[in-house]
């Protein structure tokens, strides 16, 4: 009787002990997964590392960060583990064990289709054919992993021991696993980089009482966001006197990057080398920069740093470029945390959920700053036009070049009709459209009301069209928007014109109308291309292949861009990650 007690009380403390250990390596494993591995293998990675990096995020921050809240949530699930008995028991270790399992798969085998953390995220992406066998998979790997420790009945109780082993050897080998991948990616993670120059929001709203030239990069200004605030309003541009509209205008690039920087500086990026070297070159070859500085003007550049500058300094002598120092800082840690819970959760979840969840570059931005008196500036349309009300233009008597980037028509649509925020996915394109040209408006009514109007050069573009597809060809033609106001023209209604023009034109006309002398024979402006001219046009669109391999697909358009049936492919060139 003493025996058969004494054996009792030694299994029960033998199955306590052993709930013990499998509920702190379920829990570790877990914590470890979604706070550390996940996250921190994206941050390390060499193509995302840059884009943390420029947007002031860096190691020594982010990890303390990530350490407090595994821990806490490890000490949080273990605990909840601990108290758990019997099968409720056994039935939450599996379903950790199955989420690890399958998010390491869906990692692993299912991820290369959502084409990277663009800007859209996976928007513009299609999900493969394979996203309701990825889903079953899911859920029958969920039944056996879930389902087989709890047999109990003669001989499968055999099978629900068996099961329970294999649970702790899936735990185990997960996390063996994603440490061994984790500590590769951070191995050969390239060095931090120092920290250097930024676009501030400093002199945003300055004009001269002489001459400006004020170009609004409105991205993805297609021209289908044209012809839907026509559409919504047939005299929506009619205050735009002393404009024209190009219907037949064609964007070198297909996204941000390079397509600002190529506005910036009339070069191609070639795609041989990294995004920090393309910078270097093209602003570093690039004359027009210098040719305004030389003319006068005092040039003020408002853009995203990651897709069109690493260190604003490269740039030229820009009125707004302020020098980081050595210090960042992070401004809302939680917040971060939040992202990268998101991504990993984004990572992880089945092809099917990845929608619901929308991870995209956007993401990531906004939690850390740089330690300066003057903040970053920061693709924020709602700021922005908040900022102007409270400020209003601010005249000087230097010659003022603008060139101010919006988030314009792309995606997230966040903004309403009143330039004011609404949260992701709360507004439509429309909505976004017109609140930024009731910015954009209100800006020119002040330009005319302090009497600068006339002898100002306006440009309204976008820097791309709408690619529709980041993994199809070009489907249809890709034109994009633009409306230009000349110096000296004024008091005239909006013209049309269908001069076959393209982002090549974009400098000559700011040279041309500015009045500084040039170094170097830039090309015609938009307004010197005939209408009745045969040009042969090339736009480059990015396509995504597969992970780290993206194809440029050249083409030729001669004659109307707007005729589909004028677009020839010429080449098509393979090349690494686009954003390396």
């Amino acid at each position: 009787m003493a025996k058969t007690k004494a054996k009792t009380e030694a299994k029960k403390s033998t199955m306590s002990k052993s709930q013990i250990i499998i509920s702190l390596l379920a829990s570790f494993a877990f914590s470890f997964s979604f706070f550390i591995a996940g996250p921190l293998g994206f941050f390390f990675s060499e193509s995302n590392r840059g884009f943390f990096e420029d947007n002031n995020i860096y190691a020594h921050m982010l990890i303390p960060v990530m350490v407090i809240a595994a821990a806490v949530f490890f000490v949080i699930l273990s605990a909840i583990l601990l108290l758990a008995t019997g099968k409720t028991h056994t039935v939450m270790i599996s379903i950790i064990t199955w989420l690890l399992v399958c998010g390491y798969l869906q990692t692993l085998f299912f991820n290369g289709w959502t084409g990277g953390l663009i800007g859209d995220g996976n928007a513009g992406t299609q999900m493969p054919a394979f996203g309701i066998p990825n889903l079953l998979l899911w859920i029958a790997l969920g039944v056996i992993i879930i389902g087989a420790p709890l047999l109990s009945k003669g001989k499968l109780s055999k099978i629900a021991g068996i099961a329970k082993m294999v649970t702790v050897y899936l735990l185990v080998l997960v996390l063996a696993m994603q440490g061994a991948g984790l500590l590769e990616v951070v191995l050969s993670a390239p060095e931090e980089k120092e920290s250097s120059a930024f676009l501030s929001s400093e002199n945003m709203f300055d004009i001269s009482s002489n001459d400006n030239v004020i170009v609004f990069v409105v991205d993805r200004f297609d021209q289908s966001y044209y012809k839907e605030l026509l559409a919504y309003d047939p005299d929506f541009f009619a205050d735009f006197d002393g404009f024209t509209s190009y219907v037949d205008n064609i964007s070198l690039y297909a996204r941000t990057y390079p397509a600002v920087t190529s506005m910036l500086t009339g070069m191609e990026n070639d795609f041989s080398g990294t995004r920090e070297e393309y910078f270097e070159k093209a602003y570093g070859s690039s004359t027009f920069i210098k040719d305004m500085v030389a003319g006068g003007y005092d040039v003020n550049i408002y853009s995203s740093n990651w897709y069109v500058y690493s260190d604003a300094n490269e740039m030229g002598e820009i009125q707004n470029a302020v020098d980081a120092g050595d210090t960042a800082k992070l401004d809302n840690p939680m917040g971060l945390l939040s992202a990268m819970i998101s991504y990993s959760t984004y990572n992880y979840c089945p092809d099917v959920l990845k929608y619901a969840i929308g991870v995209s570059t956007r993401t990531f931005t906004g939690f850390a700053s740089q330690d300066s008196e003057e903040a970053m500036y920061v693709i924020d349309d709602a700021k922005v036009y908040s900022d102007f009300t409270k400020q209003g233009l601010k005249s000087k008597a230097d010659n003022n070049f603008t060139f101010l980037h919006l988030r314009g028509c792309h995606y997230p649509f966040n903004v309403d009709e009143n330039c004011a925020y609404v949260g992701d996915g709360n507004s439509t394109s429309l909505q976004q459209s017109r609140g930024v040209f009731k910015f954009i408006k209100e800006y020119i009514a002040e330009l005319k009301a302090k009497g600068v109007y006339e002898d100002a050069t306006i440009i309204i573009t976008g820097d791309h069209a709408s690619a529709l597809s980041d993994v199809e060809d070009v489907p249809s033609a890709r034109i994009t928007s633009l409306l230009v106001k000349e110096k000296g023209s004024f008091g005239t209604p909006l013209k049309i014109s269908e001069a076959p023009v393209c982002q090549a034109n974009f400098i000559p006309t700011i040279i041309k109308f500015s009045g500084v002398t040039p170094s170097v024979n830039y090309g015609k402006a938009y307004s010197e291309v005939d209408e009745n001219e045969i040009i042969t046009r090339k736009y480059l669109f990015e396509k995504d292949v597969k992970d780290d391999l993206d194809e440029i697909v050249e083409y030729e358009i001669t004659g109307s861009a707007r005729d589909f049936s004028n677009w020839k492919i010429k080449e098509r060139h393979l090349i690494e990650n686009i954003y390396k």
